[in-house]
């Protein structure tokens, strides 16, 4: 099969490559994928900036069709169509297994940069990991669960937004579109704010129903958020750009006693001005992956429509134009990539 493989440490080391075809254990299934999702995580793989352990193959969003049944599996037949989630394998044993919170597990291996992904034709998959797709969503939709469920974990389980919060969302990336759409559903008004060359993600932002879009570029977002919330600042706050100079907007956007959460991976050590949080006595919360209840609500999102996932996807490539692919991924022009093997 074809797929699109890091080859090496370091930067760059990716190519299209005949590669071997895998066979399902006694507990996974096999998918043929039918798309997956250009990450941020794979651009910081790519250039060498997030641990992986080539020769790799890339991709940890996707979805696709069971073509392919374990031994041991119970849950899922021939022809469902799914989409899957990350982390690969746990311990099973750990306080936060046990808790079911995978990604703190210390043996934790993901799919995509640990052991093989998506960007492929098939792939393998543990099917406690998979989620039934209703026949009415397509996989362009899903191709975004992930970074739904994402969005989920942190506006819903993580963080707490209530009807009438100002929310301030500063990177208009697929998480921060996403985070967007699920603090609007819980009565918010959200404000979101990216740079100049995010300008066609700032303009999906407005059509998703932002109550404000700010290029922070041309405008004060300090000033925006001010001048919404009667000179407060903003309840809740979510960085989602992964970026020292967002993070530090951020302090000064949230209001005393509000509530800052980092989604953005940074590229490495980062200095900020931690005294912001005892100064205002603000809660910074975390927020890194999803929990199963976070994929429920995601994939019930997508069956209702409540969440607008197909408008976010810009680009969709075949996998021998990866190169291309990632290109416009990296250069401002997408919103979202998807690779269609």
């Amino acid at each position: 099969m074809k797929a699109v493989v890091k080859t090496a440490p370091g930067e760059g080391a990716l190519a299209l490559l005949d590669w071997p075809e895998p066979m399902p254990e006694p507990h996974q299934v096999k998918l043929r994928i039918g798309a997956a999702g250009i990450c941020g995580t794979d651009l910081h793989i790519i250039r060498g900036t997030w641990p992986s352990r080539p020769p790799v193959v890339l991709g940890h969003e996707f979805c696709g069709t069971v073509v392919e049944v374990g031994a041991a599996v119970r849950n899922l037949t021939l022809g469902d169509r799914v989409v899957g989630s990350n982390p690969a394998s746990t311990c099973g044993n750990c306080r936060h297994c046990r808790s079911g919170n995978d990604f703190m597990c210390a043996e934790r291996v993901s799919a995509g940069y640990h052991i093989d992904g998506a960007f492929a034709e098939y792939l393998c998959v543990d099917a406690r990991r998979c989620h039934r797709l209703p026949d009415h969503v397509t996989f362009r939709q899903a191709a975004l669960g992930e970074p739904l469920a994402v969005a989920v974990h942190a506006v819903i389980e993580r963080t707490s937004v209530h009807a009438g919060d100002l929310v301030l969302v500063s990177g208009p990336g697929c998480v921060g579109l996403l985070t967007l759409q699920v603090a609007k559903l819980e009565g918010a008004r959200v404000v979101v704010a990216g740079l100049a060359r995010d300008r066609h993600r700032l303009e999906c932002a407005r059509r998703l129903g932002a109550d404000a879009v700010v290029d922070v570029e041309r405008e004060n977002v300090i000033e925006v958020v001010r001048e919404l919330s009667r000179g407060e600042g903003a309840d809740v706050v979510y960085e989602c750009s992964g970026s020292a100079a967002s993070l530090a907007a951020c302090w000064q956007a949230v209001r005393k006693e509000g509530t800052l959460a980092p989604l953005g991976i940074y590229g490495g050590p980062i200095e900020t001005d931690f005294n912001q949080i005892t100064l205002k006595e603000l809660r910074v919360i975390g927020s890194y992956g999803y929990v199963w209840s976070s994929w429920r609500r995601a994939v019930q999102l997508l069956a209702e429509g409540s969440v607008r996932t197909s408008e976010l996807v810009s680009h969709e490539f075949p996998l021998d134009r990866f190169e291309e692919a990632f290109a416009v991924t990296q250069d401002g022009r997408a919103v979202k990539v998807v690779l269609l093997p």
